[in-house]
């Protein structure tokens, strides 16, 4: 059995995709800061908001803000299926709806780094089953 193979039937060490996973998430999570914050110092903090509720006259702006908002609904009620307890899961969600990419993808390098390469427990939190 190739290290690979037995990497991923075992999930300790994730390879070197676990790895990439990692550091997009990381990168990512550089590049939206760096792009929220010059948004917020050429245009303030309440333009954002305006400019979300404005989008939805036009219909590709609405599509693009309604499949974006069903994203944050789906991965906030991800967060609480996976936590224990329930109610971290339930914190961690109203910040993910509320910050977006910003919480949502430190929390998903947080959870990868927890779970040392086991996907299903980034996936599943305390619902995984133990690894063989």
């Amino acid at each position: 059995m190739s290290r690979a193979t037995s990497t991923i039937k075992s999930g300790v060490a994730g390879g070197p995709g676990f790895a990439a996973f990692q550091a997009l998430l990381a990168l990512g999570w550089l590049v939206l800061i760096y792009v929220s914050v010059e948004a917020v110092r050429r245009l303030g903090l309440a333009a954002g908001g305006a400019t979300f509720v404005a989008d939805f006259a036009h219909p590709w702006r609405a599509q693009y803000d309604t499949d974006f908002s069903l994203h944050l609904l789906l991965a906030a009620a991800w967060m609480v299926y996976r936590s224990r307890p329930w109610y971290a899961g339930v914190v961690c969600a109203l910040l993910a709806v509320n910050l977006g990419g910003a919480f949502t993808l430190a929390y998903l390098l947080v959870v990868s780094v927890r779970a040392r390469g086991d996907m299903r427990k980034v996936l599943l939190g305390w619902r995984a089953a133990p690894s063989p």
